[in-house]
Formats: C-alpha cells, structure tokens, sequence
C-alpha cells in the first residue's frame, strides 16, 4: 500500500474518525433536527466534554431495550444477550471493550448500572 495513504489510514483510525461520522450520521437519522448545524456544533461539544460515551438512548429507555432481550420474562438475561443489548444500545461498536463487566446472568438493574456507566446515559 501507498506510504501516503498508510499515514492517512492510521490517522484516522487512531482519531476515530469514521466513527465520529458514523455517530453523528446516526444522531441526525434519529433526531431529525431542524436545525442541522446547531444539532452537530451540540454534538460535538457532547463528544468534546464526554468522549464516545455519548449514545442515542435516555434513562428511561434502558428498561425498553432489557425487556426486549428477556423475551421469557424471566427478570434477567444472559451474557450474551446483554452483550447484543449492549451494542444495540451503543452509538458506536467501539464502546465495549471488556465483555466481562457483564456476569453470566443479568438482572435488569444491573443491566441498566453496566449501561448507565459505560455509556454515560444517567
């Protein structure tokens, strides 16, 4: 591969550039603002202040999500399954970086501490 375009490649790896783009492509696709503009400037004053933790979901919909994946009702899931919660939840594949903070079973409330915690939603 062209030295140049090497350079250009890890540059934007290591800035997580695609994925800011991928994030702020997403947040608008959701949002729909009327303001386009002034909805990326927030953005990327939330990215600049709290990183990649910034998802698209709220408090209140952490309960939605864990209800989906625990399709027998049993009050918990698995770990695989709160992994792929996780992810859906996620507004960038890269948040995950260690599956073991979910145990093998998790209960709603720890599903909504783990997401709370490491995608900043409060």
């Amino acid at each position: 591969m062209n030295y140049r375009i090497e350079k250009a490649d890890l540059y934007i790896r290591q800035h997580r550039i695609i994925e800011l783009f991928e994030d702020l492509t997403t947040a608008i696709s959701y949002e729909q603002p009327a303001d386009i503009k002034k909805f990326l400037i927030e953005q990327l004053q939330l990215k600049q202040k709290f990183g990649f933790k910034t998802g698209l979901f709220k408090p209140e919909e952490i309960d939605n999500i864990f209800t989906l994946f625990d399709l027998k009702q049993d009050g918990w899931i698995s770990k695989k399954q709160a992994i792929d919660a996780f992810k859906v939840m996620a507004a960038s594949q890269y948040q995950l970086k260690d599956e073991s903070i979910f145990p093998e079973k998790v209960t709603k409330k720890q599903f909504a501490e783990i997401i709370g915690e490491h995608l900043g939603i409060k």
